[in-house]
């Protein structure tokens, strides 16, 4: 791994800005250190990794082998598009990676390869498959490395439109993986969820995946975004360990009342767990950029303020990165979100569809 830092890494780059507009303004002073990167392309930083992220999850999908189709009576598979790579996870016939003949119809896909007969009734996800670069670009001011591709390039081929845009957050793209009952518990000083009396609910669940709990009394109990680091049967019951982040705690209650599990699917956080569980350019430490952190890249010298066009060739100057930092006012429904044609970090929606960029700090 590169550690080729100046000895000022960490401080702040400036902003690229060379002209001057008045004596004492950015240009002029000079102020901030000079960007520099170095560009990741061989060994680890060669070639893609499949990254498998969560899309859709129903217990009403079926499968046809004459037709070669996958169905749903719930008709919610039109976000699945013709060309599509997807990986299907929890079926008891069909787990596995097939590339989407006929795609865009509510009620059906037309799969390439062959099928087993099954009928609804299990709990199956549906990922979709991008096909992620493992360049990378090293930042010798901040001590950070970039995944050189974001979801917008090259063939992202995930997100609604399969075009490499996710949520920030939408609870309308969470889908239920166990139905609202009283057989979950947090054992938080383990954290772990715990179904009672689950263990044969095992196929729903998978290292990587992003869940999000309802109906606990303690709000952090069902904060969005608790990945699945652990699947394991523990007698009768299942447990599933979760990762909450470097300051999240999780609160400790007995089952009761009426909970409920969901997947999160088409979502930012889900795609960045789905890196690391991978390992794309063989770390697993990768992470949603702040804003400032997204800000940091920004040319403001450009007409688009996008980053260096050499390093980071595949940035969209029309479309919106987000930030994994969230605007409290408003009742958190906001997030900070990167504008590269204009330069400007604004508040969007946590349901509009932006692009994301994955980082890890080295220093």
């Amino acid at each position: 791994m590169p550690l080729r830092y100046p000895r000022r890494a960490g401080l702040i780059g400036n902003t690229g800005q060379t002209t001057i507009y008045a004596v004492g303004d950015d240009a002029s002073m000079s102020m901030g250190l000079a960007k520099r990167y170095e560009t990741l392309t061989a060994s680890q930083y060669s070639g893609t990794t499949n990254i498998d992220s969560p899309h859709y999850a129903a217990a009403t999908i079926a499968f046809v082998m004459a037709t070669k189709k996958i169905t749903d009576s719930a008709s919610l598979l039109a976000t699945v598009k013709t060309g599509d790579t997807i990986r299907i996870r929890g079926s008891t016939s069909n787990d596995g990676v097939y590339t989407v003949a006929t795609g865009n119809v509510a009620g059906e896909i037309v799969v390439n390869e062959s099928l087993a007969d099954e009928l609804a009734g299990a709990y199956v996800t549906i990922c979709k498959r991008a096909a992620i670069s493992n360049n990378a670009v090293q930042d010798l001011v901040t001590g950070r490395m970039w995944l050189r591709y974001t979801t917008g390039g090259p063939a992202p081929k995930i997100g609604a439109a399969s075009d490499g845009k996710l949520n920030w957050y939408d609870a309308t793209t969470c889908f239920t993986l166990h139905p609202a009952g009283a057989d979950l518990q947090m054992v938080a000083a383990s954290k772990i969820l715990r179904i009672v009396g689950g263990a044969a609910e095992l196929p729903r669940y998978f290292v990587g995946m992003v869940i999000v709990c309802s109906g606990f009394a303690n709000a952090a109990n069902n904060l969005p975004g608790y990945r699945v680091d652990g699947v394991a049967i523990n007698g009768a019951d299942l447990d599933l360990t979760l990762w909450t982040g470097n300051t999240n705690p999780l609160v400790v209650e007995t089952a009761a009342g009426a909970r409920t599990i969901k997947v999160v699917c088409q979502n930012i956080y889900g795609f960045c767990a789905a890196a690391n569980i991978v390992g794309v350019s063989s770390y697993t430490d990768w992470h949603i950029p702040s804003d400032l952190e997204l800000a940091s890249l920004r040319i403001q010298e450009l007409p688009n303020a996008l980053p260096n066009a050499t390093v980071f060739p595949s940035w969209s100057s029309t479309a919106n990165y987000f930030s994994s930092t969230t605007r409290a006012v408003g009742g958190g429904s906001l997030a900070m979100m990167m504008e590269y044609n204009s330069g400007w970090m604004y508040v969007v929606a946590k349901t509009t569809p932006g692009f994301v960029a994955l980082v890890r700090n080295i220093t």
